[in-house]
């Protein structure tokens, strides 16, 4: 059972490390801001190597005869990344008779370019898009009301209290210790880096990230570079 899954036992571990006894180095203010920072540096370090563990899905209606709509009708707050983006022919979830149409990403100054590629077709399956700010926008224009389904990574929310759990609940209970690493080289900072074991703890800890948290997409498949223009 893992040890290291809340803010309060990250700090535990980080103490520990530092052999701090008390709160009178650091307080307990300082902890808290360095384990929220440690919290999200570490889900960071997970999101770039397998964004899977923190996955969210959402359904969207984009409407007819415009560019642009507020993703956050859907997905409340502003996502920190958008993973995939694509439509069904009707609302509900993804079947063999509702299949799924994967959209393509664009760049934001390519979407008039995108639009008058098509703009000689009366219908089109194939769509685009790109996020910007709190909108997202397709291109063509959709000349129907869209089934939009969303695949996103949502921000993570400040560790509120000692007993949050760490990295908004999901995978703490196997890499919940590396954020307490991660909090003992932050607070080892302050002490000048006077403990250079702690600073190897946490080197090991980005390694274990690395080599363990792909595993459940270790069979991922392959890219294919494109070598033409993205709305051709």
């Amino acid at each position: 059972m893992a040890l290291v899954t809340t803010r309060g036992t990250a700090k535990t571990l980080a103490k520990t490390l530092l052999d701090e006894k008390s709160d009178t180095f650091f307080s307990q203010t300082n902890q808290d801001n360095l384990a929220d920072e440690a919290n999200r540096i570490v889900w960071r370090e997970l999101i770039n190597t397998n964004y899977e563990f923190f996955l969210d899905t959402a359904d969207l209606t984009f409407p007819a005869n415009v560019e642009r709509v507020d993703i956050t009708s859907a997905t409340t707050d502003v996502p920190y990344k958008l993973i995939d983006v694509g439509s069904t022919p009707a609302s509900g979830a993804i079947t063999p008779s509702n299949g799924f149409t994967q959209w393509r990403p664009m760049r934001f100054v390519e979407r008039y370019q995108i639009q008058n590629q098509f703009n000689t077709l009366r219908t089109t399956s194939s769509y685009y898009y790109v996020m910007v700010g709190n909108f997202l926008y397709v291109a063509p224009i959709p000349t129907s009301a869209l089934n939009v389904k969303l695949f996103y990574i949502s921000p993570l929310a400040a560790l509120s209290s000692d007993s949050a759990e760490l990295l908004g609940g999901e995978a703490h209970d196997t890499f919940g210790d590396a954020v307490g690493y991660c909090l003992a080289d932050l607070m080892n900072s302050k002490q000048q880096g006077q403990n250079p074991v702690i600073q190897r703890l946490w080197l090991e800890a980005q390694t274990r990230i690395k080599d363990h948290a792909t595993s459940r997409n270790s069979n991922e498949g392959g890219h294919v570079r494109v070598t033409r223009a993205s709305w051709e």
